[in-house]
């Protein structure tokens, strides 16, 4: 899994409660005023890309913290450090957390939003049976990721689908079971290896 696709996800679970208007920009300034109030969102998701499909749980917490758990890898930063751990290998590598032009932090997504994507309400489709609104965004700039495009359940006002075109390829993500304020402990967003896994410390 991309980085930079995944945090697409956290920063989509964060706001997955916002209401729905008329138009994308009453969407955005209404995810703008919901995410003062959220602290931390959990979700269960499933994930397609070229050749990929597997499943998981996203856990993430302000600011700039996330547990991205799958059946062969687990993703982790705290804001400072990150872990990126393959079960597989054994392997854990420690680096610094980067706050980069490519990296889409849940703040300067959504308090930036404006100035950095385009976004269209483009219909309605039917997504597991739900009625949903169908949004595009695009990025005003080109980078990794060229467009996406997202589900928001019109009855709950949940997002349910999303689908990320970037230069690797088109990665879907359907998004289940979301629950908001928690309060996830911090704990969660901090790695301690096993004492029989290599570890790597690029810091």
């Amino acid at each position: 899994m991309k980085i930079k696709v995944i945090l697409y996800l956290v920063i989509l679970s964060f706001i997955s409660n916002a209401g729905i208007g008329q138009d994308a920009q009453e969407i955005i300034k209404k995810v703008q005023s919901n995410y003062n109030s959220i602290n931390d969102a959990k979700a269960s998701f499933s994930h397609t890309g070229k050749s990929t499909s597997e499943s998981g749980t996203i856990y993430i917490q302000k600011q700039n913290k996330y547990r991205i758990e799958t059946k062969g890898q687990v993703l982790i930063t705290d804001g400072v450090t990150s872990w990126s751990y393959s079960i597989k290998k054994k392997q854990v590598i420690v680096d610094n957390y980067k706050e980069d032009g490519n990296t889409f932090s849940p703040n300067k997504f959504l308090f930036n939003y404006p100035e950095n994507f385009y976004s269209d309400l483009e219909g309605s489709e039917m997504i597991s049976g739900l009625d949903c609104y169908l949004l595009k965004l695009t990025p005003r700039s080109k980078g990794n990721v060229k467009s996406a495009k997202i589900w928001v359940d019109k009855e709950e006002n949940l997002i349910r689908k999303i689908s990320i075109v970037s230069k690797e390829g088109t990665d879907t993500y359907t998004l289940k079971k979301i629950t908001l304020d928690s309060g996830i402990s911090s704990s969660k967003f901090t790695f301690s290896p096993p004492s029989d896994v290599e570890i790597i410390d690029l810091r």
